[in-house]
C-alpha cells in the first residue's frame, strides 16, 4: 500500500468518526431527545447497557485471544474491560438507587472507569513486565477490588464539597483526552498491519465521545451521546481483537484443522521411520564396533602360558569396545621370550587401528630381523620410531611402549622402555621391591624432523621366585579408574607375595571388576614369575 493511500485512510478514520459523531447529535437533539423528555434517564441507562454488553464481548474477546498465546498481554485489555464494566454496573445501581442529583456522581464513576481503560491499553509494553498481576485470576481479582475501592473513596471525598467535585471531573476527562490524542499518534506512527485501520477508527470515535465531555457543560443529554459513541468505539475494537474468528469461517477452521491433523499424521511418519533408520544404522555401527573388538582381541596371547619354568597371567580390560591398550608375548627362538606393551592415545577405533598396525610391526616380520631386533629391545624400539614417522599418521597420534626380552636360560631380562610412565615392578621372594626404570627412551611419535631420540636397553637378573607385573596407566589411575594408586598396589603385590600368582591374579581382577563397566581408562597387566 503507498504511502499517499496510507495517508488518505488514517484521515478518513477521523472524518467518518467527526462524521458520525455529528450525525448522533442531529439526531438526537432533533428527534429523540423531544420525543424522550420524559425518558432521559431510561434513555441513558439503554444506551449504558448497550455499552455494557460490547464491553462484555470484548473483555471475553481479549481473554480468549491471550489464552491461546496469539498475545499474552491482551490479559491485561481483558483485565481493564472488566474494570471499567464494573464502574458502569456502579454507575447503573446509582441511577436507579438515588434518580435525584446523581448526575455528578455517574460521570465521575464513568470518567473513572475510562480513564483506567485508556492508560492500560496506552501501556501495554509496560504490561508485559507485569507478571505477577495476569499470572493468576485471583491476582486480578483482588487488584480489581482494590482499583474500584480506590475509585469510590475518591468519588466520596470529591461530593463532600462542589469545588474538588468539579476540578476532579475536568481533570479525570481532561487526561482521558490527551491519552487519547496519544494513543491515536501511536496508531498512526507504528507500523501498520492488517486490520489496523479497524483500531484507529475505534479510539478515533471514542476520542471525540471524549471531547464532547470535557468541552461541554456535562448532562444526561451530552452523557448520552457521548456513550453512544464510545459504544460504537468499542464495537470496532471487538471488531479489531477478534477479526481472526469472523475472517475464518467454521467450516474452513474445520478444513484447515483436519489438514493440521494430517499435516501431524504424516509427520509423525516420518519421524518414526527417520528414527527406525537412526537406529538401524546405530545397531549396525555397534555390530560393527562389536565385530572390529572380536578381531583385536582375537590377536592378544592366551591369558594364561607357560615358557619353561617361567608363568605368565595376563589381563586386557578395555573401557570401550575398542581398546588404545595393547600387548603381546611370544618366542623369539627356542631359548628366547619377548613381551610388550603398548598405550596409544585415545581410545576407540583410531586408537585400536594403530595398536593393530603397531603390533603386526613388532611381532612378525622376516625371522631373522626380528631375532636381531627383538634380542636387543633398543634397537627394535628405535627402528620401530623410524617406521612410524615414515608413516602418514595424523600428527597428533604418539603411543607409548615397553618391550623386554628374557632368556630362559640365564633368566637375564633385556628391556627398554618408549615413554611408558609407569615402570614395571618387580617384587622378590624376600618381599624386596625393584622397578624396571633404568632404561633411557622417547614415545613413538612423529617427531623424526625435530628429534632422533636415544634409545637404550638396561639388563636385570632374575631369580626364582621373583614376580614382575608390568601394567598401563589405567591399573593405577585411582581418578579415572578409582582401583589402585602406586603405593597401593605396591603394598598390595607385597602383601600377597605368598599365595600363588594364579591366586594373586585373581585377587586383582577382584579388586576391578565393581568398576569394571564404568572405566575411563583402558587398563592391561601382564603378571610373571620366575
Amino acid at each position: 500500500m503507498g504511502e499517499a493511500k496510507e495517508r488518505s485512510m488514517e484521515r478518513k478514520s477521523y472524518i467518518i468518526s467527526i462524521a458520525i459523531a455529528l450525525a448522533i447529535m442531529v439526531i438526537n437533539n432533533v428527534f429523540v431527545f423531544e420525543k424522550l423528555i420524559d425518558y432521559t434517564r431510561s434513555y441513558f441507562v439503554v444506551v449504558l447497557l448497550f455499552n455494557l454488553v460490547v464491553l462484555v464481548l470484548l473483555a471475553n474477546a481479549t481473554y480468549y485471544t491471550s489464552r491461546v498465546k496469539i498475545d499474552e498481554i491482551y490479559v491485561a485489555i481483558s483485565f481493564y474491560s472488566f474494570i471499567m464494566i464494573a464502574n458502569i454496573i456502579l454507575a447503573i445501581v446509582v441511577i436507579f438507587a438515588a434518580p435525584i442529583n446523581t448526575l455528578e456522581i455517574v460521570t465521575l464513576l464513568l470518567g473513572f472507569g475510562k480513564l483506567i481503560f485508556v492508560t492500560g491499553v496506552l501501556t501495554l509494553n509496560f504490561q508485559r513486565k507485569l507478571t505477577w498481576l495476569y499470572s493468576h485470576a485471583i491476582h486480578m481479582l483482588i487488584v480489581g477490588v482494590l482499583i474500584v475501592v480506590l475509585e469510590l473513596i475518591v468519588v466520596y471525598g470529591s461530593l463532600r464539597t462542589q469545588a474538588n467535585q468539579e476540578m476532579i471531573t475536568f481533570f479525570i476527562h481532561g487526561l482521558s483526552v490527551m491519552l487519547l490524542v496519544v494513543l491515536n499518534y501511536e496508531l498512526i506512527l507504528r507500523e501498520k498491519g492488517s486490520n489496523t485501520y479497524a483500531s484507529l477508527f475505534a479510539f478515533s470515535t471514542m476520542l471525540v465521545a471524549q471531547l464532547f465531555l470535557t468541552l461541554t457543560i456535562s448532562s444526561f443529554y451530552m452523557q448520552i451521546q457521548s456513550y453512544i459513541l464510545q459504544t460504537l468505539g468499542f464495537i470496532f475494537f471487538f471488531y479489531q481483537v477478534n477479526r481472526n474468528n469472523f475472517v475464518i469461517p467454521e467450516g474452513e477452521q474445520r478444513v484447515l484443522q483436519r489438514q493440521f491433523n494430517l499435516y501431524a499424521m504424516n509427520l509423525k511418519k516420518i519421524i518414526d521411520k527417520k528414527t527406525y533408520q537412526v537406529r538401524e544404522v546405530n545397531q549396525k555401527f555397534i555390530d560393527e564396533l562389536e565385530y572390529a573388538k572380536k578381531i583385536q582381541q582375537s590377536l592378544l596371547p592366551s591369558p594364561k602360558a607357560y615358557y619353561r619354568d617361567v608363568k605368565i597371567f595376563s589381563e586386557y580390560m578395555p573401557c570401550e569396545r575398542l581398546s588404545g591398550d595393547f600387548f603381546d608375548h611370544y618366542r623369539l627362538d627356542d631359548d628366547n621370550v619377548a613381551l610388550y606393551l603398548m598405550d596409544v592415545s585415545g581410545h576407540g577405533i583410531s586408537a585400536a587401528l594403530l595398536t593393530m598396525f603397531s603390533s603386526n610391526y613388532l611381532k612378525f616380520g622376516e625371522k631373522n630381523q626380528q631375532l636381531f631386533r627383538g634380542l636387543k629391545p633398543e634397537r627394535m624400539l628405535s627402528h620401530f620410531y623410524d617406521q612410524f614417522n615414515e608413516m602418514n599418521f595424523p600428527d597428533e597420534m604418539h603411543m607409548v611402549v615397553f618391550y623386554a626380552t628374557m632368556n630362559l636360560s640365564t633368566k637375564m631380562l633385556t628391556y627398554c622402555s618408549a615413554g611408558l610412565n609407569c615402570s614395571p615392578i618387580r617384587i622378590k621372594k624376600n618381599g624386596k621391591v625393584d622397578f624396571l626404570d633404568k632404561s633411557e627412551g622417547f614415545p613413538i611419535c612423529k617427531l623424526s624432523e625435530f628429534i632422533t631420540p636415544e634409545f637404550k636397553s638396561e639388563r636385570i637378573k632374575l631369580e626364582k621366585g621373583d614376580r614382575l607385573l608390568f601394567f598401563t596407566d589405567g591399573l593405577i589411575d585411582d581418578e579415572k579408574n578409582n582401583t589402585f594408586n602406586n603405593e597401593e598396589l605396591i603394598k598390595f603385590l607385597t602383601d600377597h607375595r605368598f599365595v600363588s600368582i594364579e591366586e594373586l591374579n585373581d585377587l586383582i581382577v577382584n579388586m576391578i571388576n565393581p568398576v569394571k563397566d564404568v572405566l575411563n581408562d583402558d587398563i592391561t597387566y601382564i603378571l610373571m614369575e620366575i
